[in-house]
């Protein structure tokens, strides 16, 4: 019997539709293994047994890791600067992992049981959990791993030319975060009551990269004062939760303004909600801007930082459309042709998609990640 364990360790849930799905089909059509979804905080396993509700039949077991008390005390200062937790969950768990075969996760952390607590023998798998164009998802780590799950082509190219790759050691399966979506959700959610035009502003943590530092008041002050424009403020959630080491503070004259919904990290800010809701999207170096992209609509970007991006490949979704090097002069003018001038992004918005996420008819992504790990690890079928 083969244990293979899943795991999320995070303060948030939106790692886990990047890989909770293959635990599931792994346990529905493959013989000879025990699944084990690992979760560090109740938060993940809520949502983790709310996935499993699309997959009926499944065999996966559910475990609790555990976190010391004293960290629990400490944490909420902590983690406005700096995530030990991960670290932390990892240690305190180790005989845990030492009792698996294999661990499959959606971030690189966890390569730290290999590293730094000596567990050589552990075969790891990476599922990804962003399929952003950002240079920082293009790491070292990424070749690590004794097996990587891909979701399309462009993460061939872009990790081969790096030299992060090498032949069957990864497999192109597809977003198996489009199929939890679809199916947890009915129907397009509808955020305010009133038929204006919705903007979606999902600014990125790294404040290297951001527009938020440099842009991000400026940005919610515009929608403050000019009500035709309804606007979702949704950053990354690790934005908020680091504040201290991000510099996210929020001025109270944003709340309760009628034309403002803000949230700094709900599971809606994980689930798609507001990119599904959103008429426009408005950001900077996000991996979001392709789930928004699952049904095409206008993008402007914001070049906080006065990037020359042109030709750049971690800033390539920028030529989905219009780009913003002031906010007091452009992005008014941006925000009014946007509709009109969509039809000129159509086509490259499309090409974009289909390059960063496999499909494949008669299949789902999530079968095809089961099976890609089922044939690494020679496991028979039911």
């Amino acid at each position: 019997m083969i244990r293979i364990g899943f795991l999320f360790n995070h303060y948030f849930i939106h790692q886990i539709p990047h890989a909770a799905p293959y635990a599931f089909e792994l346990s529905r059509h493959y013989t000879g293994i025990e699944v084990i979804i690992a979760c560090s905080s109740e938060q993940e396993m809520d949502f983790v047994k709310q996935i499993a509700t699309l997959y009926p039949g499944h065999k996966c077991k559910f475990k609790m890791l555990k976190v010391p008390w004293y960290y629990d005390l400490i944490d909420p200062l902590i983690s406005k600067i700096s995530f030990k937790r991960k670290k932390v969950v990892l240690k305190h768990n180790l005989d845990f992992f030492r009792s698996l075969d294999v661990l499959v996760s959606p971030e690189r952390h966890c390569m730290k049981l290999r590293t730094l607590y000596g567990l050589k023998d552990l075969i790891m798998i990476h599922t990804r959990h962003g399929a952003g164009d950002r240079e920082g998802g293009f790491d070292e780590r990424s070749g690590a791993f004794d097996l990587t799950l891909l979701p399309g082509q462009k993460y061939v190219d872009r990790l081969k030319e790096r030299g992060l790759l090498k032949e069957g050691k990864y497999a192109v399966v597809g977003w198996p975060k489009f199929e939890v979506i679809r199916g947890l959700k009915k129907e397009r959610p509808r955020i305010f009551h009133d038929s204006k035009p919705v903007v979606v502003y999902n600014p990125h943590f790294d404040q290297r990269v951001s527009s938020w530092s440099l842009m991000g008041i400026e940005v919610l002050d515009f929608f403050r004062t000019h009500p035709e424009w309804n606007l979702i403020f949704a950053p990354h959630v690790v934005l908020f939760k680091r504040r201290r080491r991000h510099g996210a503070h929020l001025p109270r004259r944003f709340y309760n303004v009628p034309n403002i919904y803000i949230d700094l990290g709900s599971s809606a800010s994980a689930d798609m909600t507001y990119m599904l809701a959103a008429d426009i999207y408005l950001g900077d170096v996000s991996s979001q801007v392709y789930e928004f992209l699952l049904e095409p609509r206008p993008c402007i970007f914001l070049n906080a930082h006065h990037v020359n991006w042109k030709g750049n490949p971690y800033y390539y979704h920028w030529n989905l459309g219009q780009v913003v090097n002031d906010v007091a002069s452009e992005l008014e003018p941006a925000l009014n042709k946007a509709f009109d001038t969509h039809s000129q992004y159509l086509d490259i918005q499309k090409k974009a998609f289909n390059y960063t996420f496999y499909n494949e008819p008669g299949s789902t992504a999530a079968e095809r990640g089961a099976k890609a790990i089922a044939d690494f690890l020679k496991l028979d079928k039911m």
